[in-house]
């Protein structure tokens, strides 16, 4: 992963989800499910937790539960803690995508637009290896999911990074995301999308580097 290799200096760990490359889908998915397996995977040692996308309201839902050995939260063009907004459409578009090369792909041309070919490749393939129960959960309930109320008691630095050129989340969710926890911060990154990771990863890494 390229974030991850840019991160040199930092111990990380970037398992896969559950559901996600080629790994079991939960028996049901769910945020608790997805909260619990993140706390259980970080260990006893002090941790760091960098979430994209899905992975960030993930981050948040594990944050909620305040572990002890969790010290700060990193968002990469994060779902927000509030009902994501998709539009039916669009919603339809990727449940319709799933399994598809072809509507992956044209679904990844304007989420990864600005990936160049090789590394758009390995986003499409990585799309087709999730898990459909997984894939229908997150755009049917887990985007839809409201745990704003519990993510309102984290008391933990916040760094929560978006792109400029993110199409595919709505340009006032990560300053919303932002106004809602009580210590984060914002830092937007010009000419960057959706998939900071792959997109900017030594970018992303060095606000993470600053950071923490």
């Amino acid at each position: 992963m390229p974030l991850v290799h840019a991160l040199t200096n930092y111990d990380c760990k970037a398992p896969d989800v559950p559901g996600f490359g080629g790994t079991p889908a939960p028996t049901v998915p769910s945020l608790d499910t997805y909260a619990d397996w993140l706390i259980a995977t970080a260990g006893s040692d002090p941790w760091v937790a960098i979430g994209h996308s899905m992975g960030g309201k993930i981050a948040l839902a594990a944050a909620a539960r305040q572990p002890p050995k969790l010290t700060a939260l990193i968002l990469l063009a994060a779902s927000p803690p509030t009902p994501e907004p998709i539009s039916d459409r669009d919603r339809a578009a990727m449940l319709d995508a799933f399994g598809n090369r072809r509507l992956a792909r044209a679904q990844l041309a304007r989420t990864g637009s600005l990936l160049p070919p090789a590394m758009l490749k390995v986003a499409i393939d990585d799309e087709l290896r999730v898990a459909e129960p997984v894939w229908r959960w997150w755009l049917e309930t887990g985007s839809c999911d409201d745990i704003s109320a519990a993510t309102a008691g984290i008391d933990l630095p916040v760094l929560v990074v978006a792109g400029d050129r993110d199409e595919s989340m709505d340009p006032g969710v990560a300053p919303a995301i932002t106004r809602r926890l009580r210590r984060a911060e914002l830092c937007v990154i010009a000419d960057a999308g959706h998939l900071l990771p792959l997109e900017r990863p030594r970018a992303v890494a060095d606000l993470i580097a600053a950071f923490v």
